[in-house]
């Protein structure tokens, strides 16, 4: 009787470890899944500010040519066409100028060249049918505090495309308008682009405006937010204001994992599954913390040899007065600066990798150490940027790039020689005028995307009693616990105050959470 009903409690075993196997199958093929989405969202952000990039050398571009031939601004046809012709994805580029800036063409003269199809076509976009002072796109540029200003999506009617803008505004020395430089991103060119980073053929993803809308879809299933049907990650795509939802319909998992399902098993067999599962767990919590407490030490370990390779010897003399902080978001982060001393020269770095972590710490130590060994045989910033960007651009799989300001500033005339790579100005404190302004930049690329860029060295005079004041995006784009940024004009507001900048930074910030690291670095003659 003993044995009645041992084949009831087979049974009950075999149904029992089935559905063990079934769900921890489930869920491992579920979380490779959203593993994998989170790794092609990742990999598509990088990518489209990679491309989108393009739209401040477009800017920068165009206002180059102003600066050079302002006499002819008839001429801006052709270089408007020049500039689509080169850059594929951009759909179109025109600059618009205030009212009767051209009496002979009437209230509004803005050049123009679009992409249709397999052609450019060239033209005076503004009429009265195109009243580009109401555009989103015009105000914006004219309303930003930040350098330039990108819109929403919308649609254009004459070319029957979804549309984004970058926008950006040039003004004379007096501060008055100029033009409007602006570029327009295809909503179908997004698409093309995203295309290629579907983590399997049965993915799907739409792109969303802010109001809702949907912009453009894959396939011909609209993924659901929220639904039980679809494994979904939405995204918002920086720095345009779109909503990128990737999305795996549940089914593929069910079809990954059906085979192993009907495959048959044994009592015997399933008790040893079901203990090795407990033993596993167990092993693997123990493991976890030990991985943990390890990964700890490591990262306190990496933040003091990081800690290490930035300079604390400030040099302090009659001629000039140095002082940096560094303070990451995390234990580690992608922040640098550094700087030596020859003779009445003083050479200085700043720079911030892309990407956080222990990655973004690796090429920041890569890079210091690049700006130490060519600062001390190379004579002038721009041959130092161009070795680095040579160095780092070298095998760079990841696209991890640097943004970085190297100068020498002789302490003794004021004279300063810089190089530029796609960093933030530096601004200049004008102790006798109580005022501060940025520095003019030439707009060449970070370092680690073009080896063989060619950057364009400048030089500028800092008046003796002045100070430089040097900060990595952190700085500006820091947000208090109201999600407010700090800005660009709050920001000059705190460096003409004066005082211990790093902790005003911090007193801003409050009890938020920081998002990005922070350094500044303060040069005083």
């Amino acid at each position: 009787m003993r044995y009645r009903y041992i084949h009831i409690l087979a049974a009950l075993f075999l149904i029992i470890g089935m559905g063990v196997q079934f769900l921890v199958s489930y869920r491992l093929a579920t979380r490779h899944v959203r593993e994998q989405i989170d790794l092609q969202m990742r990999f598509a952000q990088e990518k489209l500010r990679f491309h989108l990039y393009d739209a401040y050398e477009v800017v920068g571009r165009v206002k180059d040519f102003m600066a050079n031939d302002m006499e002819h601004p008839d001429e801006l046809l052709d270089e408007t066409r020049a500039i689509v012709n080169h850059y594929p994805n951009i759909f179109s580029c025109y600059v618009s100028f205030p009212e009767y800036f051209m009496p002979a063409e009437g209230r509004w003269y803005c050049p123009c060249s679009c992409r249709l199809r397999d052609s450019i076509v060239t033209t005076n976009f503004g009429d009265a049918a195109h009243d580009y002072f109401t555009r989103e796109w015009y105000l914006g540029a004219l309303e930003s505090e930040e350098a330039g200003y990108w819109s929403h999506p919308y649609k254009d009617e004459d070319y029957d495309e979804t549309i984004f803008t970058y926008s950006d505004d040039v003004r004379d020395k007096d501060g008055n308008l100029v033009c409007i430089i602006a570029g327009d991103f295809s909503v179908s060119w997004l698409q093309q682009l995203l295309e290629r980073y579907r983590p399997f053929d049965e993915a799907v993803f739409a792109l969303y405006g802010s109001d809702g809308d949907c912009l453009a879809v894959s396939g011909d299933r609209l993924p659901v937010t929220g639904s039980r049907d679809w494994i979904v990650d939405r995204q918002t795509l920086d720095p345009i204001d779109i909503d990128l939802v990737m999305a795996v319909p549940r089914s593929y998992v069910w079809e990954s994992i059906r085979l192993g399902i009907l495959l048959p098993f044994g009592v015997f067999l399933l008790g040893i599954i079901v203990v090795g599962l407990l033993i596993r767990r167990l092993w693997r919590d123990r493991e976890e913390s030990a991985r943990l407490e390890l990964m700890e030490r490591d990262m306190h370990i990496a933040n003091q040899i990081q800690m290490g390779i930035l300079r604390r010897d400030f040099p302090l003399d009659n001629n000039v007065a140095v002082h940096a902080d560094l303070l990451p978001m995390r234990e580690v982060g992608g922040d640098l600066y550094d700087f030596h001393r020859e003779g009445d020269d003083l050479w200085f770095i700043i720079g911030d990798v892309s990407g956080k972590g222990v990655p973004a710490a690796m090429f920041m130590s890569a890079t210091v150490n690049l700006f130490r060994a060519a600062g001390r045989r190379l004579d002038s910033p721009k041959a130092i940027m161009e070795e680095m960007n040579f160095v780092l651009s070298d095998n760079n799989p990841s696209l991890t790039f640097v943004t970085a300001f190297i100068g020498s500033l002789n302490c003794r005339t004021g004279r300063m020689v810089y190089c530029n790579a796609g960093h933030l100005p530096p601004l200049v404190v004008d102790s006798r005028q109580h005022a501060v302004a940025g520095i003019q930049m030439e707009p060449n690329i970070p370092l680690g995307y073009k080896g063989d860029f060619c950057f364009v060295e400048q030089e500028t005079v800092v008046t003796k009693g002045g100070t430089l004041v040097l900060y990595t995006d952190g700085v500006t784009e820091a947000r208090n616990a109201e999600h407010r940024m700090l800005g660009r004009k709050r920001w000059e507001e705190m460096v003409l105050q004066g005082g211990d900048l790093l902790e005003a930074v911090r007193t801003y910030i409050g009890s938020a959470e920081p998002i990005d690291d922070i350094t500044l670095m303060t040069i005083k003659i």
